[in-house]
């Protein structure tokens, strides 16, 4: 199981979680997946989930930038390696600190992570993720 883990991961890079799609480079606030894919379920979402105004950067940022290619947010997605369910994540109160640190590097904030690190993301989007996955408690 163990040496199946690191073929694993590469499959699910390359089926997107951690991709390098254009935006992770761009300063600008446009994400380029915008409108397609996971990204049209965002407005759901935040209805069914009553996020606030905060959370919807870190919505559409979830939806596009390759997540739920590892993760399932109220029934979009896929979980690959045991990446968990993220819709009542924030249930736990982890903190918006504990989660940009856990994006940054995974591994450094749950020894063992199998989860890609994603520092390119810089620091105002690994907030607005870390936002969005903190207003998340689960459906209401």
């Amino acid at each position: 199981m163990r040496r199946l883990a690191p073929l694993a991961l590469l499959v699910a890079l390359a089926a997107g979680c951690g991709s390098s799609a254009p935006f992770y480079n761009t300063t600008t606030p446009t994400l380029a997946n915008e409108g397609r894919g996971p990204s049209r379920l965002v407005p759901f979402w935040i209805e069914r989930e009553h996020l606030p105004p905060a959370a919807l950067p870190g919505a559409k940022l979830f939806a596009v930038a390759g997540c739920t290619a590892c993760h399932v947010y109220l029934g979009a997605g896929r979980s690959v390696l045991g990446g968990p369910n993220l819709s009542a994540i924030g249930r736990r109160n982890l903190g918006v600190k504990f989660e940009i640190r856990h994006l940054r590097c995974p591994s450094c904030a749950v020894p063992g992570s199998p989860m890609p690190p994603f520092p390119a993301l810089g620091k105002i989007r690994l907030r607005e993720l870390a936002i969005f996955l903190e207003a998340s408690k689960g459906t209401h």
